[in-house]
């Protein structure tokens, strides 16, 4: 239509006078006809003029939006799936003092109760347990009256349920309706993380244990991947083409991790992307009374913490055209021009 994105001001809570404000995000988009006026970024009460604005409203000239997509676009990266859903009401869930109740009175059950994270249990330091039975274990805990009970209740809270695919599970109550776990080690990655973190945390769970439905899982998870998703370079991509909630960071594995183009790279390289991702998992265990959400408090961060990251964050973009970045709109830049270049045509 010969028009373009003339000014814009970037995202900003809505404030009023009512008692009660409600949590809107607003931005504002102004359009003129191409070359018709200089283009105005308005941010934080400041204004630049660009020379593009996107329809991430940011500063560029690319006009790409990016699409879910099913797959990875990236060589070699795994497959990312959602967290263990038991839909269960509740039932095959136990704190940490029901755990281990039972366990001291039925010793055998210590194999069959995993450790249960999801996104508030990982970044707060809290812990759930989960009830976890394949069907061929059903046999050997059938007399534990306890476990009997949680079973019961799980099928009569599915017989209730009006959706078919919960209804026609009652039927088998150890099962979960979406199970993700394998037993391997992991990596998990919240679904909605502080807008205020530099960095998601991001991390890595033994194979005892299970990721709940609030996260995202990655099994055989590797160092490798770990360095890439927790890069500056990663969160650079989802805070443009994420969801959020509020303001808040909304990973989506769609949109951030499956379209998220990295570049082919060299074993060399490889080695250094996992030696440094490696030292940001070292460093946080140097701190074992933080929580992730103190350690990635942008006011409380260990500097020995952010040296980690900023050493693992050079490597990442060093694998990039165009490295050293000057600013995010640079790193931006480079980003869409290879999600261009890596899903034409396809």
């Amino acid at each position: 239509m010969n028009i373009e994105i003339g000014f814009a001001y970037t995202s900003f809570k809505w404030n009023n006078n009512a008692k009660h404000n409600a949590a809107v995000i607003c931005l504002i988009v102004g359009v003129q006809c191409v070359n018709s006026a200089p283009i105005r970024l308005f941010s934080n009460n400041n204004v630049k003029v660009v020379c593009g604005i996107t329809p991430y409203i940011v500063e560029g000239k690319s006009n790409s939006i990016v699409d879910k997509i099913s797959k990875p676009i990236s060589t070699n990266f795994p497959e990312i799936r959602r967290g263990n859903s038991p839909t269960d009401d509740g039932n095959l869930i136990f704190t940490s003092h029901e755990k281990d109740e039972i366990i001291n009175k039925y010793p055998l059950l210590d194999k069959y109760i995993k450790k249960y994270i999801g996104s508030v249990e990982f970044i707060n330091g809290t812990e759930r347990w989960v009830l976890y039975l394949k069907d061929e274990d059903l046999a050997a805990i059938s007399n534990i009256p306890e476990i009997a009970n949680r079973l019961e209740r799980v099928k009569k809270f599915r017989l209730q349920s009006k959706q078919s695919g919960t209804y026609q599970l009652a039927s088998f109550p150890n099962r979960y309706f979406y199970c993700s776990y394998q037993e391997t080690e992991a990596i998990i990655i919240p679904r909605v993380s502080s807008e205020r973190r530099k960095y998601i945390p991001i991390g890595l769970v033994d194979e005892k244990t299970l990721i709940a439905d609030s996260a995202f899982t990655i099994n055989n998870g590797n160092s490798f991947i770990l360095g890439i998703l927790t890069s500056f370079m990663h969160m650079v991509w989802v805070r443009s083409v994420g969801g959020r909630l509020k303001t808040d960071y909304r990973y989506s594995s769609q949109l951030c991790y499956n379209t998220f183009p990295f570049p082919k790279i060299s074993a060399e390289k490889k080695r250094e992307i996992e030696a440094a991702a490696e030292e940001v998992l070292i460093t946080r265990e140097y701190y074992p009374e933080k929580t992730l959400a103190e350690l990635y408090d942008p006011d409380k961060m260990p500097q020995d913490l952010r040296k980690a990251h900023a050493k693992l964050d050079d490597i990442v973009e060093s694998c990039y055209p165009g490295y050293p970045f000057a600013s995010d709109e640079s790193r931006l830049e480079c980003l869409f021009k290879l999600y261009e270049k890596m899903t034409s045509g396809k």
